[in-house]
């Protein structure tokens, strides 16, 4: 059967074009308080939550999750005890930082190379499907597309310039790549990329391709080429410089793992750098 190619045409499912639906993924396995509870950790850890941010209030919280609110207490009081939140009585909760997050959890010898491991299959995986979501892109995109594309990479350089995580705006600016393919399996496929991501991950990423911040510049520059190509509906050459991208974000987290095994050897392993101010 011959597929409607039409450029610019929108993806079947009305719900595809509308972004992350919502700040939270709500289909994360597990108890109920759980399934927030990790849902809240990836929207801070990514980014979607500054320090010092407001948290949603628990009615919203759970009528997001379809559940009742002393099962959103159970999940906040979880990240109130690991400090990643804190309570202002009559006010809310707000978001306290992440530095607790990364001594439980980064710190000891084996984590930071399990985790990095994991990484390299993620992006293993990105190198064969991202060139080709570019490609696409580049053939079928729409003006909303732009659009879609632009704003998630000013919201991703703002927010590098004021010092805060930038994953969750990378996450949309590869999802409006995505959505641009007007195919929902590459659309489906960028989605379960991001919310398999543990906050651990999410923390080591950061730490690789944003610290120190000439990394970070290098980063946004790929980027963009990425969605110049795009605009200019060049999709060989969009679909090249996708795949430099994956490649290059490959080279700096094998470097990174190279180190971190060195230092394993020698018996200090630390991280690239701390989570302080984000």
């Amino acid at each position: 059967m011959q597929r409607n190619m039409t450029r610019g045409r929108e993806p079947r499912n009305p719900a595809q074009a509308a972004g992350t639906g919502g700040l939270f993924d709500t289909d994360r396995p597990g108890g109920l308080h759980e399934r927030i509870y990790r849902s809240l950790i990836h929207a801070i850890v990514s980014g979607q939550f500054a320090k010092g941010s407001k948290l949603p209030s628990e009615p919203d919280l759970a009528a997001t999750f379809g559940v009742s609110r002393p099962v959103v207490r159970q999940a906040l009081e979880k990240l109130r005890g690991e400090g990643l939140i804190e309570s202002l009585r009559g006010s809310g909760n707000y978001v306290a930082g992440l530095d607790h997050l990364v001594a439980s959890r980064l710190q000891s010898a084996m984590a930071p190379l399990l985790h990095a491991q994991r990484m390299l299959d993620d992006l293993e995986f990105r190198l064969i499907l991202e060139p080709e979501a570019a490609f696409l892109a580049a053939r079928r995109r729409s003006t909303s597309d732009l659009k879609r594309m632009q704003s998630a990479m000013e919201q991703f350089v703002q927010a590098h310039e004021d010092g805060r995580i930038t994953h969750h705006f990378d996450y949309l600016f590869h999802e409006a790549i995505a959505l641009a393919t007007t195919n929902s399996r590459f659309i489906d496929a960028a989605r379960a990329l991001e919310y398999s991501q543990e906050g651990e991950r999410l923390l080591m990423r950061h730490l690789v391709h944003f610290q120190p911040s000439a990394r970070a510049t290098e980063v946004i520059r790929e980027h963009q080429m990425v969605m110049d190509l795009i605009q200019q509906r060049d999709g060989e050459a969009a679909r090249k410089a996708m795949w430099s991208h994956i490649s290059a974000s490959r080279l700096r987290l094998t470097e990174h793992l190279e180190r971190l095994e060195r230092e394993q050897t020698s018996g200090d392993v630390k991280l690239a750098g701390t989570a302080s101010g984000m």
